[in-house]
């Protein structure tokens, strides 16, 4: 075990389900990471992109708990990032399918035309899913910034997608003003193609708005470059 600063007990790297990058250890959330969690999402540099206020630890635990049922159902969420050196919380990242609705159905505009992109996954608990593209993202602590962090959890995500899940796509959404994450996203690979309108944060603004403009990048798996890992 490795004790972090934030208080609490880091496993150390011999799960099975953890991933290892160059600095990273990327463990699937469940109700064990519960705390991270709340670790990343009460920083004050987070919150506010994500949830609207300050997320108690009960909050936490009930989003761990669906990350968690979403692993065991649809093979895949977003992971935990530990430093392997100090095993420090460092944020959180990865992918998730994206449902089947009108929402997400704004991205059609923005994928080929062709059958997979309306397919719908084999299992439909907790909620209907797409089976061939997913979603990605991060969001890190303050502290952890500007060290390349969301690019590593990013290529880490992609390669998990293309190489592991078989996918078509991976898509990218983040409010129109989000310029760090937008500057992650090219990092990575991906391509700027639109914008869509959905419930979130305008620049400016005190409150979420539900026609807020986000910003959409999209990596095919034809256009994946391995070699940029």
């Amino acid at each position: 075990m490795i004790v972090g600063r934030g208080g609490t007990l880091r496993r150390m790297e011999d799960s099975p389900s953890a991933r290892l990058t160059k600095r990273l250890r990327l463990e699937q959330v469940g109700p064990t990471n519960a705390r991270d969690l709340w670790l990343v999402h009460q920083d004050d540099a987070v919150w506010p992109w994500y949830d609207g206020a300050r997320p108690s630890l009960g909050q936490a635990q009930r989003w761990a708990a669906s990350m968690g049922e979403s692993w065991r159902l649809h093979g895949v969420h977003k992971w935990i990032a530990y430093d392997r050196a100090s095993g420090e919380v460092v944020g959180r990242g990865g992918l998730s399918r994206t449902p089947v609705d009108d929402d997400w159905g704004q991205l059609y505009a923005y994928l080929p035309a062709e059958p997979w992109v309306r397919a719908t996954h084999d299992v439909h608990r907790p909620f209907s899913a797409h089976a061939h593209w997913f979603e990605i993202g991060w969001a890190l602590r303050r502290e952890f910034w500007g060290r390349g962090y969301a690019a590593e959890i990013g290529r880490a995500g992609l390669a998990f997608a293309f190489d592991v899940l078989g996918a078509q796509a991976v898509v990218s959404c983040t409010v129109r003003h989000n310029a760090r994450s937008r500057a992650v996203m090219e990092r990575i690979g991906m391509r700027y193609t639109g914008e869509i309108r959905s419930r979130g944060v305008v620049d400016g603004v005190a409150a979420e708005q539900d026609d807020a403009p986000f910003a959409v990048c999209v990596l095919l798996h034809d256009d994946w470059d391995r070699s940029a890992e």
